[in-house]
């Protein structure tokens, strides 16, 4: 395990970037509710929770955004009559399919939109473990620890290419036929950890490294907004803080941002953010923002009041878990967890008040997907 010594004083001052929304002329695909045991309203949630480290205790909860259908605390044991696993990492949607990658058990999963697993990628006990997942078109490509993303059939998760390199990979995203990868760090005689500096940037039709872009030490998550590409650099857990960095993938230009925990976007022009730090004492503090993206042009903004109007006063130390938005409605849905027991979900309108708090069904949520 990677040491977690957070020793920083961060002062959370937010400069982020976006550019104009791509639209697409692709139709969504039908639901496929196929070996569903559980009738599903058309509109629906999944909440990925990861579980603890060896509890096999990861899953999938469901949960219907319209109050139209009961919540289930683990719709993939319910569907498939198996428990997920060990630790999951990410789950994403594409297609309305839902890939999960349970980094513990060592395989990648595609599920139908009702849950029903439909294919399934397993890591043999010498491989590393699969990392993060991004879609594009026919395919999904995963990272492994050890140096390897791996290029895979969207429908039967079988692979068509191998791309071998960097050390231990952590999260990619996909854009304009590159693969941006955050190869995060490495480890050197007796357990020595360094942290990598490095993000490959992976040409996806041929599987072939073209360049570098340097970012703050331990890259590690990494997202695609409005056609821009979001950094989340761990650090050393020492002196080097966390930090959130941009690239713009037509230029190649990293611009370092801020400290900052997560980032998730909003169906009205702006990008919601959390900023959580520790000061010497170890005592946390939450900061949320939220970024106008429709302006086009780099801004500075200064940490203030929180965005949410309402929230509990726990939120200014809790651990935040979980940020997301239904770009349906603008609700925003903010995880919590305590590491042993199961999360909780509080879900803000899309005016930033309150609306109700529910148990995640499992402990550590992380993800949240809307699919209709």
């Amino acid at each position: 395990m990677k040491l977690r010594k957070l020793y920083y004083t961060t002062l959370c001052t937010l400069l982020l970037g976006a550019t104009t929304i791509a639209c697409s002329d692709d139709e969504t695909p039908e639901l496929n509710d196929n070996g569903s045991k559980v009738e599903l309203p058309a509109r629906r949630a999944f909440i990925m929770y990861e579980g603890s480290m060896g509890g096999n205790n990861a899953g999938i909860s469901f949960y219907a955004p319209a109050k139209d259908a009961k919540f289930i605390s683990d719709i993939y044991y319910t569907q498939n009559g198996v428990r997920m696993g060990d630790l999951a990492n990410v789950m994403i949607e594409h297609n309305n399919s839902l890939y999960v990658v349970v980094g513990g058990s060592k395989y990648v999963t595609r599920l139908n939109s009702a849950g029903v697993e439909q294919a399934r990628h397993s890591f043999g006990s010498g491989e590393g473990e699969p990392r993060a997942i991004d879609a594009e078109g026919d395919y999904v490509y995963v990272t492994q620890y050890g140096g390897k993303v791996l290029k895979l059939n969207a429908q039967t998760l079988e692979v068509v290419a191998t791309f071998e390199g960097g050390d231990n990979l952590e999260g990619i995203v996909e854009e304009d036929g590159k693969l941006y990868v955050a190869n995060a760090y490495k480890v050197e005689g007796s357990g020595n950890y360094v942290y990598n500096t490095e993000i490959m940037v992976i040409n996806a039709a041929t599987m072939k490294k073209e360049k570098s872009l340097t970012v703050v030490e331990n890259p590690e998550e990494m997202y695609e907004i409005d056609d821009m590409i979001y950094v989340l650099s761990k650090g050393n857990y020492a002196e080097i803080a966390p930090a959130l960095q941009a690239i713009n993938p037509r230029t190649g230009d990293v611009i370092y941002l801020t400290n900052a925990s997560k980032v998730t976007q909003g169906n009205n022009g702006l990008l919601y953010c959390v900023c959580s730090a520790y000061d010497e004492n170890w005592q946390l503090t939450n900061y949320f923002f939220t970024i106008s993206a429709t302006d086009k042009k780099w801004q500075s903004f200064v940490k203030g009041d929180s965005f949410l109007k309402n929230a509990p006063t726990s939120f200014n130390t809790a651990a935040i878990y979980l940020l997301e938005v239904d770009e349906e409605t603008g609700d925003i849905y903010v995880g919590t967890s305590d590491y042993t027991t199961n999360g909780t979900i509080y879900r803000f309108d899309a005016t930033s008040n309150l609306k109700e708090t529910f148990d995640a069904g499992g402990i550590n949520p992380t993800t949240m997907v809307f699919i209709d």
